[in-house]
């Protein structure tokens, strides 16, 4: 006769509250979990720098201090490469924003809809689009706060790859710890097959990222868009984020071609240099530098991207895929797992 814990509606009720509880832990733990994730992923990409150095026979302390080295060296080359363009799309933006009023009014008038489209200023600067906007003092400290809080997390986050690199060996015995000793393989091979997949496919995004930034930029100085540069890494790295992200970058590209006044010869130029990147992105770029290292279906990598979004902003939906494989890795090998782990994959169904 089954015990109360062999019910099936309770053991559906305890999954549903288990999931329940994930979710409002996320939620309500995102000041803590976020930045240690992220920081997790970030000493995943550079740890076998810090194990290459050690094999060259540098002390612990000088290796973590090399491969941190490597991840602020890209930041602050990222950071100055956008800042420059940044800085000059501040200067000239009162310049864009009266291009791209003009340009949607003359959309409304030809067009024929100028009932459903209000007609925007255009042409005095004191009558642009963000005249009319209070400026207050405590909007202004609101944005301060925003940006020094947003400062503190990134700094919280660096701060918290060298504690995790320092003590990468003590957290992975502490989990081959936790696991029985005839289970303790398998916990080793989860371990390292978790590292492997986060490792080769960040790797491969930064490899991707940068060669879509160079494909855009090309392109985009084809048609003469202005700050070209910053608008092409602006789309590459849109393409962090699975299917969205694409559709937004090109949205996002082809507001800025419109304003810039090249007509429909900029917005078509946009659209073929995103086209043409797409298809070598589809079908050249990642089966030959991403793979198919996470292998999660279409449906679970939406599901994942919208819902971490949701939870945490557009930082979690960076880090969803390289999360969720984590988390199909571990499935993979845990009993009573596995069909979740095969419902989140693309492994081929036997008919």
């Amino acid at each position: 006769m089954p015990t109360t814990t062999d019910s099936p509606l309770l053991r559906a009720t305890l999954q549903v509250a288990l999931v329940i509880g994930v979710i409002a832990l996320l939620y309500f733990g995102k000041p803590l979990l976020l930045p240690l994730l992220v920081a997790g992923i970030l000493a995943l990409i550079i740890d076998p720098i810090d194990d290459k150095l050690r094999s060259f026979g540098w002390k612990p302390g000088f290796a973590i201090f090399g491969a941190f080295f490597v991840l602020l060296l890209f930041f602050l080359i990222l950071f100055f490469a956008i800042g420059q363009q940044v800085n000059a799309f501040v200067e000239n933006w009162p310049e864009i924003e009266q291009s791209l009023s003009a340009q949607l009014n003359k959309f409304r008038s030809n067009s024929g809809l100028g009932s459903l489209i209000p007609e925007l200023p255009s042409g005095d600067p004191d009558e642009s689009m963000m005249a009319d906007m209070p400026v207050s003092g405590g909007s202004i400290l609101s944005i301060l706060g925003t940006t020094i809080g947003a400062m503190g997390d990134f700094v919280l986050t660096l701060v918290y790859v060298i504690l995790l690199l320092t003590q990468k060996q003590r957290l992975r015995h502490f989990i081959l710890r936790l696991s029985p000793d005839e289970d303790r393989g398998l916990a080793h091979q989860t371990l390292n097959e978790s590292r492997t997949v986060v490792q080769r496919y960040l790797r491969g995004q930064l490899i991707l990222i940068a060669t879509l930034s160079v494909l855009y930029a090309i392109g985009f100085l084809i048609v003469g868009m202005d700050y070209a540069i910053l608008i092409a890494i602006l789309v590459a790295f849109m393409s962090l984020i699975p299917y969205l992200g694409n559709i937004i970058g090109g949205l996002i590209a082809v507001a800025l071609a419109f304003s810039d006044g090249g007509g429909s010869y900029a917005v078509f130029g946009v659209l073929i240099t995103m086209s043409v990147a797409q298809v070598v992105e589809s079908y050249f770029l990642t089966p030959l530098i991403v793979g198919d290292e996470v292998s999660l279906n279409p449906l679970a990598t939406i599901i994942c991207v919208v819902g971490l979004a949701i939870l945490w902003g557009p930082v979690g939906a960076v880090i969803a895929i390289p999360l969720t494989g984590i988390i199909r890795t571990i499935f993979s090998h845990v009993k009573g797992l596995q069909d979740f782990a095969f419902l989140m994959g693309q492994d081929k169904i036997e008919s």
